[in-house]
């Protein structure tokens, strides 16, 4: 059974877009990640007050050790940006968040990307995920296999000369 998806809308703003006829600058599509992913986690995991009470006393500390992109198609000013998240990969440490974005409606892919989200203990040390988010994070978890990281690397082609 697929996990359940994370839906947020944005309208995109005349100052998400570049000087070239109102097309969405690349590196909004990597900050509504990050505003996404903070959406999702205080809807989606009902203790994160607990879990920030954890990061505020300085005994875990959530960092982005790794982010890809993928961009599919334009999108501009005016537009509504359909965002999903899913989750993928869980480990002991770490999980990745997927993110699907659609131009309008849920038919033009525009984006892809995901995140690798681990916790440390603000030394450098790598400590496991605080248990009330390792649940919601099973909750919104792709199927296995049906995300693999490499998957968004497009292939090499070699060309003959």
């Amino acid at each position: 059974m697929p996990g359940k998806e994370f839906v947020y809308r944005h309208m995109v703003y005349l100052n998400e877009t570049n000087a070239m006829g109102g097309v969405v600058y690349f590196a909004n599509f990597v900050k509504w990640q990050g505003v996404v992913r903070e959406e999702f986690f205080m809807k989606a995991f009902p203790s994160w007050q607990e879990v920030m009470k954890l990061v505020m006393a300085g005994s875990a500390n959530m960092i982005t050790v790794e982010e890809h992109s993928r961009f599919k198609r334009h999108a501009f000013f005016g537009d509504t940006i359909v965002i999903k998240l899913q989750t993928a990969n869980l480990k002991k440490c770490s999980f990745d968040l997927i993110f699907n974005m659609y131009r309008n409606t849920e038919d033009e892919l525009v984006y892809e990307g995901w995140q690798r989200l681990t916790f440390d203990d603000y030394k450098g040390n790598f400590i496991p995920i605080p248990e009330p988010f390792r649940i919601s994070i099973l909750e919104y978890q792709v199927p296995e296999g049906e995300h693999k990281r490499s998957s968004m690397r497009g292939e090499r082609v070699k060309t003959s000369t």
